[in-house]
């Protein structure tokens, strides 16, 4: 019989979620009282613990606006205590499974706590790590004041902005080359006035994962993370050492396109945003209507996965939009799209929590649900509509929703997140959100002329921040890499190495990367944030062949699966994407030299400009 499927927190109490883990938690004791556990008692206990990931990572995604510090005891009684633990790997020791995949979790759950229980369960460095990322989160905070006081002395201040943001629109107004490099050094003085004792932080979070490593008989942090890899570490660096290069390559032809259109002499990026403002050149920018970007979405993952969403009735005051998903009629999960009003509710990204593994063997199935944010305004009218860049965010997401319900088999961990292999989890989020470059997106949208050339000036902004980023993401990904397979260097001895050999301070500064080390990600998976490239480059592959293809007519449904099955199963192999694709896919798309549309006359006026 199916297994409940836990009750939503939106709208509750925490005191109601206090009770939903106490009952998980009584269930989960009453299953392995018996000596003996069954398949079916296996089954439950890995649905109790897939809840248990569900509900929190759903409080984490919304930790902006729920304090629910007082419930973090329940994730230690049902992850940190060993008794329990013990108690599990005894029942699963003396269990034998009938069905094969039930079998293969079976005694894949018996060697993830052996090794839990032999490395310990009291987490020793845990609140050493939380205490290093405080202060590391404390250090930016006072960063972010000094440069909101460095806006203020120039008469740029606003308080409720992100100084960062506030910058940018600063410079990118300003129309003297000479002001703009002025303003971006005073920046960059300010931004890296604590840098020294940033690396320090950074520097000593690693060498605690390093301690960790140690203590597990590995020879690196970097080697142990790549346990839950299908590549070798050879094989991560030739790959991140091919995108890198591609990379500064890339970067020389974008610092001529942007010196030469803008005038300026040197240090292209601080120019950057002036260079997007003249491609603007004056074109609006078109909020999108939401139920547009939905229908398109819904219709592709129709089309090509053969997945049917249909909306359940809505719940009274409820801001949780829930989708039924079916495949071949048959039910497989639900998405659940969480609506956040701008101005009324405040998130800073796009979020996909849900329950991240299925257990499905015969009749006892336990289906994923995940969470899809949607951020919109509601204009004048009283339809609602949202940015380009939220859409662009919304369908990132839905791709990792659809990895979440056809994935074929896993095992619940706590984090409920480990199931693919590292380099492949953002291989068909990345994919998803490069429909909106699909041509058939814009008719969905029911958009007149000028909205039209509004959502393509879209595409071509998109298409060049992304450009820019490039180089950025290859420096990100070696300096984690290098700086947890080594056991000496800091940060600031992984970049300089890397200067050495690859000439990247032409490019780029230590300052633009420590803050990244504290990011969820590189706190979860230290060494393998090449990740997001290995999805760039594998989705921009896998997209491309679609592009110019329309959605009804791209395939059996079947088939396409199949093709994606690296996406669904975790023992296909990981294949390395041709880091070319993925510089080519937005390269080729983006405006340049002569097809440019940034005006020779606005920077001609520029030159004359009183500086």
């Amino acid at each position: 019989m199916p297994v409940d499927l836990p009750a939503i927190p939106e709208g509750e109490s925490l005191s109601q979620t206090d009770a939903a883990l106490d009952a998980m938690m009584t269930r989960l004791r009453a299953l392995l009282d018996p000596d003996d556990l069954s398949q079916d008692a296996f089954v439950e206990i890995c649905a109790i613990y897939n809840n248990v990931a569900y509900l929190f990572l759903y409080l984490e995604s919304n930790e902006a606006h729920v304090d629910y510090k007082r419930l973090l005891p329940w994730r230690d009684a049902f992850h940190r205590d060993a008794e329990l633990a013990a108690a599990l790997l005894d029942r699963l020791l003396s269990l034998r499974c009938d069905d094969p995949e039930a079998e293969e979790a079976r005694t894949s759950y018996i060697a993830s706590l052996r090794a839990k229980l032999k490395a310990g369960l009291d987490h020793k460095n845990d609140a050493l790590h939380e205490q290093l990322l405080v202060e590391a989160k404390d250090i930016l905070d006072e960063t972010r004041q000094d440069l909101a006081r460095l806006l203020q002395r120039i008469g740029s201040a606003n308080r409720t902005a992100n100084p960062y943001a506030t910058f940018y629109k600063l410079s990118s107004s300003t129309n003297s080359a000479t002001t703009r490099a002025k303003l971006a050094r005073a920046w960059h003085a300010s931004r890296d006035r604590r840098l020294d004792e940033l690396v320090r932080v950074v520097d000593r979070m690693v060498d605690t994962r390093r301690q960790e490593s140690r203590d597990q008989g590995a020879d690196s942090v970097l080697a142990v993370t790549l346990r839950r890899c299908q590549i070798s570490e050879a094989a991560a660096w030739r790959f991140i050492e091919q995108y890198l290069i591609g990379s500064l390559e890339h970067q020389q032809r974008l610092d001529s396109e942007v010196l030469g259109a803008t005038g300026a002499s040197d240090q292209a990026m601080d120019h950057f945003g002036h260079y997007v403002r003249g491609i603007q050149a004056g074109r609006e920018v078109p909020l999108l209507p939401v139920e547009g970007c939905l229908s398109f979405i819904r219709h592709v993952a129709l089309h090509l996965f053969g997945l049917t969403l249909t909306e359940a009735p809505a719940r009274a005051n409820s801001q949780v939009r829930a989708f039924d998903v079916a495949l071949d009629g048959r039910p497989i999960g639900q998405i659940n799209l969480d609506l956040w009003e701008t101005g009324s509710r405040r998130r800073t990204t796009n979020t996909t929590t849900g329950i991240r593994n299925r257990t499905q063997w015969k009749t006892i199935v336990q289906r994923p649900v995940a969470y899809v944010s949607c951020r919109f305004r509601r204009v004048e009218d009283g339809s609602n509509r949202i940015t380009f860049q939220n859409v662009h965010s919304l369908f990132h997401e839905f791709g990792h929703a659809v990895n979440h319900l056809l994935i074929r088999k896993r095992l619940p961990t706590q984090s409920g997140l480990e199931y693919l292999p590292l380099e492949r989890l953002e291989d068909l989020s990345m994919w998803f959100e490069k429909w909106v470059y699909h041509p058939q997106f814009a008719d969905h949208l029911n958009l007149s002329p000028t909205e039209r050339d509004g959502l393509q000036l879209c595409r071509e902004v998109k298409q060049l921040e992304y450009r820019r980023s490039h180089l950025d993401r290859a420096v990100t990904a070696a300096l984690d890499f290098r700086l947890h397979g080594s056991q000496n260097d800091g940060i600031k001895e992984a970049f300089q190495r890397l200067d050495e050999e690859y000439g990247i301070s032409a490019h780029c500064t230590l300052g633009d990367f420590p803050p990244y080390f504290t990011w969820p990600m590189f706190q979860a998976n230290p060494g393998a944030n090449f990740a997001y490239l290995w999805g760039a480059g594998t989705s921009a592959q896998l997209f491309v062949p679609f592009l110019g293809t329309a959605v009804e007519s791209a395939g059996e449904p079947e088939d396409i699966r199949d093709a994606f099955s690296s996406c669904f199963e975790f023992d296909q192999v990981s294949i390395q994407p041709d880091t070319t694709a993925i510089f080519a896919f937005y390269e080729e798309r983006t405006p340049q030299g002569e097809r440019s549309p940034y005006r020779v006359a606005h920077a001609t006026a520029e030159k004359g400009e009183d500086e």
